[in-house]
């Protein structure tokens, strides 16, 4: 799965792109699935706004089948240096072309953790994947990163008494409101068809515009040790958990344990 040199780059730098046992047609059978679940690139939708995104509510086979892949499963446990993995997430990202457009980018943190989380065994942490179904370079909506940034927050949180023993959740939090630390310079995240970037979103990371002349299509899965419970915003558990007991009628009887709970 991963060397021990792409697991030290994950926790040094917060992510890793590496390559996938995804086969072409499983990769071509995902990107049918994305148009038939979001609008045509000559919609009225898709002038208004280029990015399209979905969380959890489609059972589509080829779907799926990434979800229930044992490779994200293995690589989560590598990572996270747990023995069971559970299922978290995932959504799905849709970016059409804007050549004409100038490019663009977010930042933000997803979740922040302590030095303690990052460092636990197993870690107190979600493991994210950035699934890539077709190319990504640096001009067709590349994933935004700065190395380290999740580690830097983490000491900034350790050493805040205020924090001590406050629970990481999900809440995103804009790059203007972080705090002011010497955060390394953006980089696009490239990438070829059928890689994934693993990493945490507790890293400053944020999407960017497709100027390339080809859409974007990304999925985005989270894996987490068993019996780990991340707060999420108000609202969103319900459905998140309502997606995982879903799951239970649609994966194999042998993956059914990345879903035992809600």
């Amino acid at each position: 799965m991963l060397t021990t040199e792409q697991v030290e780059q994950f926790e040094a730098l917060g992510a890793v792109t590496i390559d996938t046992p995804l086969t072409r047609q499983e990769l071509a059978d995902a990107r049918e699935a994305y148009d038939r679940l979001f609008p045509p690139a000559d919609s009225e939708a898709v002038r208004q706004r280029s990015r399209h995104g979905r969380t959890a509510d489609f059972f589509d086979a080829p779907l799926l089948n990434i979800i229930q892949h044992p490779f994200f499963e293995e690589v989560s446990r590598q990572v996270l240096n747990a023995d069971e993995i559970t299922f978290n997430n995932i959504a799905l990202s849709k970016t059409f072309p804007r050549p004409d457009e100038e490019f663009s980018f977010q930042q933000h943190t997803d979740v922040q953790y302590s030095l303690a989380d990052l460092d636990g065994r197993p870690k107190q942490m979600i493991c994210s994947f950035f699934l890539w179904l077709a190319e990504v370079n640096e001009k067709r909506a590349p994933l935004m990163y700065r190395p380290r940034s999740h580690r830097q927050i983490a000491a900034w949180r350790s050493a805040n008494p205020k924090l001590a023993g406050v629970a990481p959740r999900v809440e995103g939090v804009l790059f203007e409101n972080l705090p002011e630390l010497p955060f390394e310079n953006p980089e696009p995240i490239v990438a070829s068809a059928g890689q994934v970037s693993v990493l945490t979103t507790a890293l400053i990371h944020g999407p960017s515009s497709n100027v390339d002349t080809e859409p974007r299509y990304a999925c985005h899965l989270s894996f987490k040790p068993k019996g780990f419970k991340l707060s999420l915003p108000a609202g969103k558990h319900e459905a998140r958990d309502n997606y995982v007991e879903a799951l239970k009628n649609y994966l194999r009887p042998d993956r059914l344990h990345l879903v035992d709970e809600a």
